[in-house]
């Protein structure tokens, strides 16, 4: 491009860590393949900033939010309304538009924004700037079948592929989880997918025995026990640590909690690892490097730690979550079921459970992975495609929230949306 191209990213991140590391995934690849891309990543997460960052990218930082085990969201810790908080995120979001006027704008998974928050962005980018592309990131599984149709029809989200979304970037295979027939994606919506494969990650860890020696397992098995941000993870490691103190494994642990799990309950955790043969972290930002020095991995079925067990062809146990969303449950299950990884419900964890699981993974081989993990690559090529291809302007559907009409909540932006 004559001019230096501009990407807006949208990560709304309300519970774990998993939507801003594939943005910052794929921000790192763009950074890689277009020359003086400048990007803007508007983000939710409390912990963005510990996060390596490609160049000439920039945050914005979003009023937290967190998500109860029940699904519903509230302000994370600012003494504010949920309403309060989104309409304070409407107003930041449709800012920074405004302000970076992006070619393209990335949104992460969920094509209106948490509760609608995006739909006032859309609508202004829509009408005053309708060469912007706007695409939409997909995760391979969004939740069951069922649950995922009612939640787009509740959310117009069927609306907003069809006529506000020029391209779908799916990070996934349509042999493994096909998401125009599972979730019934129109002939027009189908159109405008591509199809690109996972996404890559860990490629460029510290070395193996550089990790096994800072942890002093150059001569035994090390099984790293990760759960993610952290947030619901604590029954895992709970039980990961009783299984070492009950029964005295002749493998090393390294437990890795996540940065979103409370102090109260890593203070717990940090007491029952004194005196086991574990190494216990909060957070790291080089958690592939611990996952390639590894000989089993023990871990939720996220979608990036997934695509990290893949890209490193490792040996694993799946302990997927079962609440509010079947989306890691279904992954887990179509992974053991290609061989690539074994699986225990969270209603199947007891110390003996994961003892006997981690010993059949540790004496069987590494996979064989056959899933295409070109996704970065690929969703970086449809983009640059896009950023080549002016969109025509497109008749932008009335924004709803819960099924009922919803207009922009920032006012002082009225004359946008006349």
């Amino acid at each position: 491009m004559a001019i230096k191209p501009r990407i807006l990213l949208y990560s709304h991140d309300t519970y774990g860590l998993g939507h801003l590391r594939r943005s910052l995934a794929v921000a790192q690849q763009l950074a890689q393949d277009i020359p003086d891309l400048h990007q803007l990543l508007i983000t939710g997460s409390m912990v963005a900033g510990a996060f390596g960052l490609p160049p000439r990218l920039d945050m914005v930082k979003l009023p937290a939010l967190s998500k109860r085990s029940s699904g519903q969201y509230k302000a994370r810790t600012l003494p504010l309304t949920l309403r309060q908080t989104l309409r304070w995120r409407e107003q930041m979001i449709l800012q920074a538009a405004l302000n970076f006027r992006p070619h393209l704008l990335l949104v992460d998974k969920v094509a209106g924004g948490v509760h609608g928050e995006l739909l006032p962005t859309l609508r202004h980018l829509r009408t005053w700037s309708p060469e912007t592309q706007i695409v939409l990131g997909m995760r391979d599984i969004e939740d069951s079948p069922a649950a995922t149709r009612a939640e787009w029809h509740t959310n117009g989200t069927h609306q907003l592929l069809e006529q506000v979304y020029d391209a779908i970037l799916l990070y996934g295979e349509r042999r493994l989880f096909d998401p125009v027939t599972a979730y019934g994606m129109s002939s027009q919506a189908a159109d405008k997918l591509i199809e690109c494969g996972y996404l890559r990650r860990g490629a460029h860890p510290r070395p193996r025995e550089a990790v096994r020696r800072e942890l002093d397992v150059t001569d035994r098995p090390l099984v790293v026990i990760t759960v993610g941000g952290g947030g619901d993870g604590y029954p895992i490691l709970r039980t990961a640590l009783q299984m070492i103190a009950e029964h005295r494994p002749g493998f090393h642990s390294l437990l890795v909690t996540g940065p979103l799990m409370p102090q109260g309950k890593r203070g717990l955790l940090r007491r029952m690892a004194q005196g086991q043969d574990v190494t216990l972290l909060e957070f790291t930002p080089d958690l592939p490097s611990y996952v390639h020095a590894a000989d089993l991995v023990v871990s939720m079925a996220g979608y990036n730690t997934v695509c990290e067990l893949l890209s490193l062809g490792k040996r694993a146990v799946l302990i997927p979550r079962d609440r509010v969303r079947a989306e890691q449950r279904i992954r887990a299950g179509q992974l053991a079921q290609q061989g690539l990884a074994q699986v225990l419900l969270p209603t199947q964890l007891t110390p003996a459970q994961l003892l006997r699981a981690i010993q059949e993974g540790l004496a069987s081989p590494p996979p064989r992975v056959t899933v295409s993990l070109d996704g970065l690559e690929r969703a970086s090529q449809a983009i640059q495609e896009r950023l080549e291809r002016p969109s025509r302007p497109h008749p932008l559907p009335k924004p709803t929230i819960n099924g009922h009409a919803r207009l922009p909540a920032v006012a002082i932006h009225k004359e946008l949306f006349a």
